[in-house]
């Protein structure tokens, strides 16, 4: 061995004798860097997400796997450009839009973004309970009160900076699910297919499935909770602004590009493997589901308990990540509409009227669960609601970005623009090809 590859490994002195792991140190200094992005981009696969995604994989089989390639880089571009009008701007979305576009534009963008996050976060408490029966034989109706007063008090009472750890760390649960898809053992000469050659058709089963995946991928809640992460990161940061600096300009833009390509690359590999998975069990037995839960259960004849406890772990840890997630998102934008004091970083008591928001946003969709309305249906309607919204809002997002008015120095490049007008066109055609589906169905 070289002197120079003996150096790598082994320190000379007292501690010649400790190994030196460098490929260890710079993935630790990789995940420290990581932050909104990846905790954007894990929210996506909520439990309501994972049902649309099995549902998709159970009716389609392999056939949408490459949605998966599509939507990441209108994901990447949207997310980006969220991300660096926080951390530039140092202010909430809601607030961005009210001063470009006025209080009515806000207003209706806010409301439809309050039901749609209601409905979503019952949708997901009632996942949670559904994950854990799966696992223990608790009374649903007894665990998502107590996991939703759970949720909520961790949210407001412990701090942002450990808060914002602990999500992260919960973030690695959802890769059970690429565990989960190899375990199914699909048939790879499909899947590479259903992966590079995309497949297109008019039937009910497969064009609802594809818009549904859309609006699930692409959800307006995570451009607000982006832009408000990065304000708090930013306001969180000792030190000068790097955003300021030109010098120091492009390696902060680099290092929050990465953060949004690492969430949303992950994001787009979990929801890959929970269509693949669920096309291997349940749609190559013709097995017909409409929620992730149904899926867990259905799983366990086909391919053991093994993967059902994987599969509901995975169901659990989702929800976990985005009922807080979806909170705030509606916080943020409703706190900046009635100019109250917002963010995590801040205690109860500077922050009544935002923490208040929050808690009824999580109260009502505990309540949601006792009113027999069915989550499927809601989710649906939720969907419709988002289906509008979101390219409304991508096309706002992308002219903002890009107004070297608003960003001077920070607008956006040729691919942000592209991708983010070429977003807005794709969901605009799927919000109306959910209306058709829905009206049809």
């Amino acid at each position: 061995m070289s002197r120079s590859r003996r150096a790598v490994y082994r320190k000379r002195g007292p501690d010649r004798h400790r190994i030196r792991f460098p490929f260890a140190g710079r993935a630790l200094h990789y995940w420290r860097g990581l932050g909104p992005g990846l905790v954007t981009g894990a929210s996506d696969n909520d439990p309501s997400g994972i049902g649309t995604y099995s549902v998709a994989g159970a009716s389609t089989g392999y056939r949408l796997l490459w949605m998966a390639p599509f939507t990441m880089p209108l994901l990447v571009a949207v997310q980006s450009m969220a991300a660096r009008i926080g951390a530039c701007k140092e202010e909430g979305l809601g607030q961005v839009v009210e001063d470009r576009y006025g209080r009515k534009t806000l207003i209706g963008s806010v409301t439809i973004l309050l039901i749609a996050n209601v409905v979503t976060i019952a949708a997901d408490l009632g996942g949670i309970a559904a994950g854990l029966h799966l696992l223990v034989p608790v009374p649903v109706a007894l665990v998502i009160p107590v996991v939703g007063a759970g949720l909520l008090a961790i949210e407001i009472f412990y701090s942002y900076r450990r808060f914002a750890s602990l999500v992260k760390w919960v973030t690695l649960v959802l890769f059970l699910y690429i565990i989960s898809g190899f375990a199914a053992r699909p048939a790879w000469g499909q899947v590479v297919r259903g992966t590079f050659v995309p497949h297109l058709s008019l039937s009910r089963d497969f064009l609802s499935s594809a818009v549904a995946i859309l609006g699930t991928t692409i959800s307006p809640y995570m451009f607000f909770w982006i832009v408000s992460q990065e304000v708090e990161e930013e306001e969180g940061n000792a030190g000068p602004d790097l955003d300021d600096d030109p010098v120091t300009a492009p390696a902060a833009e680099r290092k929050r590009r990465v953060d949004v390509i690492t969430g949303m690359a992950y994001a787009n590999l979990v929801f890959y493997f929970i269509i693949l998975s669920n096309a291997a069990t349940l749609g190559a037995h013709h097995i017909k589901i409409q929620t992730a839960a149904q899926a867990a259960g259905a799983l366990t004849p086909i391919v053991g308990h093994f993967d059902t406890i994987l599969f509901a772990v995975g169901l659990i840890g989702a929800g976990l990540i985005a009922v807080p997630v979806l909170a705030g998102a509606a916080a943020y934008p409703l706190a900046e509409l009635f100019k109250w004091k917002e963010g995590l970083d801040r205690p109860l008591r500077r922050a009544p009227g935002f923490y208040a928001i929050l808690s009824v946003a999580v109260v009502l969709g505990v309540g949601l669960n006792f009113l027999g309305i069915d989550p499927v249906k809601a989710l649906v309607y939720a969907a419709v609601l988002q289906g509008f919204l979101a390219p409304v809002l991508v096309v706002l997002l992308t002219l903002i970005a890009r107004d070297a008015d608003v960003m001077g120095a920070h607008r956006n490049g040729w691919f942000d623009t592209t991708f983010g007008f070429m977003t807005a066109m794709v969901m605009a055609a799927a919000a109306i090809a959910l209306i058709v589906v829905t009206l049809v169905g």
